[in-house]
């Protein structure tokens, strides 16, 4: 008789972290598409200033958290359960972006190329775009982090952390995904390595040290995007280490958001699919100017489409896992490869 291990139970605090990391995320593409398509809200440039230091570190750190087994895993292992997954959605949600993208382009008014589209499309690779170039900077993630495990942990989170400071500060690269890897390695080290520290604080009792910790994310943030402080050398990187202390903390109190904790728990469709939802959303109320005073309502859409987006997201995911259009969320069997071959013999068992 074989007997299976069961599997463990997730951590509510968690996937409402992640949960409501995706949500910040959704809602600054929802502002931005609006400003894309003529929408004046300015007022949500700021706000979702003030909230970055908060959305991706937090995500990237809670990616790291429970990234410790593939460190010490055969790199088959780590292909088959990771890497073939990140490529393989890259690669799809890539050419669906690209098609998407130029229906916002003729939104904004502006010119479409499709030799450059095209261009830029063979290039992603290396060169990502859109909002994909967080699951390209995962994958990076995983590879690196694995590579370097032998380099005492304290050295890499040194060098990855004065990394994040320059690029946090105004140092850019060429490329969103390049700048974005440098900015939030870090943070993935970060959950990775201090993953104890972690747990401690998020079972920590609320007392006033922490409660001065948000209070002063919140200052911090704030002062950073009315003033435009990101400039200052180290500033919004420390910016960033109290957001994802913040969003540890108010993630304990989130968990008791079922709805939230369940979009946390499967936020990978989300990611995918929001933005090109929010793109035809946005074109559609662009157009429907034209006939009714839409822009009375603008201040108010950003979260409006943003929730919609997420809904859609989940329902369009969840129907293409029942089908064939699965492939548009999971690695075909031909690019995992074949599953191990459990050991046979008379000692062979299930773990």
């Amino acid at each position: 008789m074989s007997a299976t291990a069961p599997a463990k139970p997730r951590l509510d605090w968690v996937d409402a972290g992640k949960g409501l990391a995706i949500t910040l995320v959704a809602m600054y593409h929802s502002a931005s598409w609006l400003l894309g398509a003529g929408f004046e809200i300015d007022g949500w440039r700021q706000v979702n200033e003030a909230l970055s230091s908060l959305r991706m570190p937090l995500f990237f750190m809670l990616a790291g958290l429970f990234a410790a087994k593939w460190l010490t895993a055969c790199w088959r292992s780590l292909w088959r359960s990771k890497l073939s997954l990140f490529v393989w959605v890259f690669l799809v949600w890539e050419v669906i972006g690209s098609a998407v993208f130029l229906l916002g382009l003729t939104m904004k008014g502006q010119p479409i190329n499709l030799v450059g589209t095209v261009r830029d499309l063979l290039v992603s690779p290396i060169a990502p775009r859109f909002e994909l170039w967080f699951i390209w900077a995962l994958a990076i993630f995983f590879v690196v982090a694995k590579l370097i495990r032998r380099i005492d942990w304290r050295v890499q989170l040194a060098v990855a952390g004065v990394c994040s400071a320059a690029a946090l500060s105004g140092w850019e690269t060429a490329n969103i995904g390049w700048s974005g890897s440098i900015k939030y390695f870090f943070f993935f080290l970060a959950g990775l390595y201090l993953k104890d520290a972690v747990f401690r604080l998020s079972r920590a009792r609320i007392g006033g040290l922490l409660v001065a910790l948000m209070v002063a994310w919140v200052a911090v943030s704030a002062v950073v995007a009315v003033f435009g402080l990101r400039w200052v050398p180290g500033l919004y990187f420390v910016n960033c280490v109290l957001g994802v202390v913040t969003g540890v903390t108010v993630s304990r109190w989130l968990a008791r958001i079922p709805r939230l904790v369940a979009i946390g728990s499967n936020t990978l469709p989300v990611y995918l699919t929001h933005t090109p939802l929010i793109i035809v959303m946005a074109y559609l109320l662009a157009l429907l100017t034209r006939v009714t005073p839409v822009a009375v309502v603008a201040p108010g859409l950003p979260p409006v489409l943003a929730g919609l987006a997420i809904a859609g997201s989940l329902l369009i995911s969840g129907a293409a896992m029942r089908g064939p259009a699965r492939v548009l969320y999971e690695a075909p069997r031909l690019i995992r490869g074949p599953a191990p071959v459990p050991p046979r013999g008379r000692h062979a068992h299930v773990a």
